[in-house]
């Protein structure tokens, strides 16, 4: 099974977020724009697990939320990756650095390569992904705009199921842990 942790958005964050990809979609057109319901901030995606390592997977998400302190993040920036002036895919992140994100980040990598995962490749960016583009796009006009997001409450950890349909990806939670235990 395809699996990712998470940290999960308040309803609140997660509608602030549907319009401004609304006001996006208008400026920007076609794309793969993600449902609302999706929106989250990845912390370690892992691919395709064997359903045998799940319960391990399962004691590192409790492990890593009982670490971590509750912590809040503003998303304020529009961002695209590979890069603003041709970007494959538009998101929303905080305009300066998260030390919490980071380390919880680096916990969760930590617990992950001891079980015998492959290091991640890309640094760990706080980001919620609002499109994704066949055609790279010119985002360099929006990475600008000032943003009107409610401040996210980071207080828990997610592990999810990713199975990738015609219609968009669907998400199941598989367990979710409150930080501080």
């Amino acid at each position: 099974m395809r699996l990712f942790f998470c940290v999960e958005l308040e309803e609140e964050v997660r509608q602030a977020l549907a319009e401004v990809a609304k006001r996006c979609r208008g400026a920007l057109g076609n794309g793969s724009w993600v449902s609302p319901e999706n929106y989250h901030l990845t912390v370690r995606f892992l691919g395709e697990v064997p359903e045998e390592r799940v319960k391990e997977l399962l004691d590192v998400g409790e492990e890593t939320a009982r670490a971590t302190a509750p912590f809040s993040l503003v998303l304020a920036v529009l961002g695209g990756f590979p890069q603003p002036k041709a970007a494959r895919v538009l998101w929303v992140g905080p305009r300066k650095e998260s030390v919490e994100f980071q380390g919880l980040c680096r916990r969760l990598e930590m617990a992950v390569q001891a079980l015998g995962f492959p290091p991640e490749k890309k640094e760990a960016l706080p980001h919620v992904t609002l499109a994704r583009f066949k055609t790279p796009k010119d985002l360099r006009s929006l990475v600008h705009t000032e943003l009107a997001i409610p401040e996210a409450q980071v207080k828990s950890l997610t592990l999810m199921r990713s199975e990738l349909r015609p219609e968009g990806a669907k998400y199941t939670p598989l367990a979710r842990w409150e930080f501080g235990g």
